[in-house]
């Protein structure tokens, strides 16, 4: 075998690992736009503020309730709007309630928990809030694209798990066919007392 050949394979063998550091660079500057967050779920503001009270918990009773009293606000703002009620309860396992509009009433489904959180990284670390609703096997943000298996207990997810959902006070009712075409409410699923999707 010629020895020119030599230098073209060692050239080859190097291309490889090169293009591998530079994809998992990419991978970790995703990651850094969007950081991991220590998260405790809470059925409702007494659990949190049970929790305050023991030594070492993460979270004051002032978290508890600053961010009980956000999630109930965007929960209001944010949570689905249903045209029809059967709908709902089949989105949220039968816990909805009316909200009356002119011309009529749309369901919403109700509070079910609230997400708490503080980014893992970073100078401030602002305290962070996000509303649960129920979902059929487990629950979800109303942002709709993270779904936890519990309402209760710790987590990691990552910091867009955290973002405002876009207002559904004035928004039309979801119908039937419009839930079949977004494929339901909720997508990546957290396992509660397990870590989040990694970046």
């Amino acid at each position: 075998m010629p020895d020119t050949l030599l230098p073209r394979r060692r050239l080859r063998s190097r291309a490889v690992p090169t293009m591998l550091m530079g994809l998992a660079a990419l991978a970790l500057a995703a990651c850094e736009d969007d950081p991991a967050v220590q998260a405790q779920a809470f059925p409702d503001l007494a659990s949190c503020l049970d929790q305050a009270d023991e030594a070492e918990a993460p979270f004051t009773a002032e978290d508890c309730e600053t961010a009980f009293a956000a999630a109930q606000s965007a929960h209001l703002e944010s949570a689905p709007r249903y045209e029809d009620e059967a709908l709902c309860e089949e989105q949220h396992e039968g816990e909805c309630v009316a909200e009356m509009r002119p011309g009529g009433s749309v369901f919403m489904p109700i509070l079910t928990g609230y997400l708490l959180g503080r980014a893992l990284s970073g100078s401030s670390r602002p305290l962070l809030a996000q509303p649960l609703v129920s979902r059929p096997g487990g629950f979800a943000t109303v942002a709709g694209d993270t779904r936890l298996s519990s309402n209760t207990g710790a987590t990691e997810v990552r910091s867009s798990a955290f973002r405002a959902a876009p207002s559904a006070r004035l928004a039309p009712a979801l119908s039937r066919a419009a839930v079949a075409q977004r494929g339901g409410f909720g997508g990546t699923r957290t396992a509660i007392g397990g870590r989040g999707a990694g970046g």
